[in-house]
């Protein structure tokens, strides 16, 4: 890279530390998400205040993935109908980075393929965890989150840097290598540490914080290391089934055994993602418009 382009690249990177502040409305609405025992109405009447969201979760309620036959026309209905109170917090949350985080400038950005990969994620996070002893204290929605969120760097690279991501997005499609790898290469810093940095400006729960800050860190020690083997594990199955790559068992074995999540299991698990890869990518659509 030339030295003109990595001092732009720099510059921009440095305005990570004048991100804008969140909307009113945006704010009151994390506020109730982070809410742990929020009643749904209290939680749909702090969804209300921006109806871009409310239409999109709408959408994910009667999208085939969801729905049961039925549509609900009513936040209020999709809530306790369908999703689900602690579903809806954590799509509502993930609606939001994308809203505040516009990519359009970033001309190879698939907007679709970046929530489906993160959506899988957070699906199969969630499924293993429910199967595991190790994660019996830690509620559904936490693991969802988690997921769902791993990726949440690129939107902001997506939006500081849009010409410089997308050079990346070209030359690892060119090269066949790694973007997160080649993200890290360039920019000083993994596209996981640039997530920690928004979560943490905007206060969001410290868990989510500690996730991003070590996702990488293999030498972690302490009870949230259970739960990052968990999402490393989630993260390179949602990759590979995406591009319906077979699993191979024998690459996953030390970390499943490391969290007791058995290897017939994720088989299993792999295949259920298959079967419903296109419901997931509407789901995705609906995410990304």
């Amino acid at each position: 890279m030339n030295a003109k382009l990595r001092q732009a690249i720099e510059l921009q990177m440095n305005s990570l530390k004048n991100l804008p502040a969140l909307p009113e409305a945006s704010l009151r609405i994390l506020d109730a998400i982070n809410t742990p025992d929020i009643a749904i109405d209290e939680l749909a009447d702090a969804l209300s205040l921006s109806p871009g969201l409310v239409a999109r979760l709408l959408g994910l309620a009667n999208s085939a993935y969801f729905t049961r036959g039925r549509s609900v026309a009513d936040i209020r209905a999709a809530i306790f109908q369908v999703l689900g109170l602690d579903l809806v917090k954590a799509l509502a949350l993930a609606i939001i980075f994308n809203v505040q985080f516009d990519t359009r400038n970033c001309q190879t950005f698939d907007s679709e393929q970046f929530w489906m990969r993160s959506l899988m994620t957070a699906v199969s996070a969630q499924k293993l965890a429910a199967e595991t002893p190790l994660f019996r204290e830690m509620t559904p929605s936490t693991v969802y989150a988690s997921g769902l969120l791993l990726d949440i760097g690129i939107l902001v690279l997506g939006y500081l840097c849009p010409e410089a991501l997308d050079a990346i997005f070209t030359d690892c499609k060119q090269n066949r290598i790694s973007v997160r790898g080649e993200i890290a290469r360039r920019m000083g810093q993994s596209h996981f540490q640039l997530g920690y940095f928004l979560l943490n400006k905007w206060h969001l729960p410290e868990l989510y914080q500690l996730v991003l800050q070590n996702y990488e860190n293999q030498e972690f020690v302490g009870p949230e290391q259970a739960l990052l083997i968990l999402l490393r594990i989630s993260q390179r199955l949602s990759a590979a089934v995406v591009v319906d790559n077979t699993i191979n068992s024998v690459e996953f074995d030390a970390d499943c055994r490391s969290i007791q999540v058995g290897i017939d299991h994720l088989n299993t698990l792999a295949e259920q993602l298959m079967e419903h890869k296109t419901a997931i990518q509407k789901l995705a659509s609906i995410m990304g418009n």
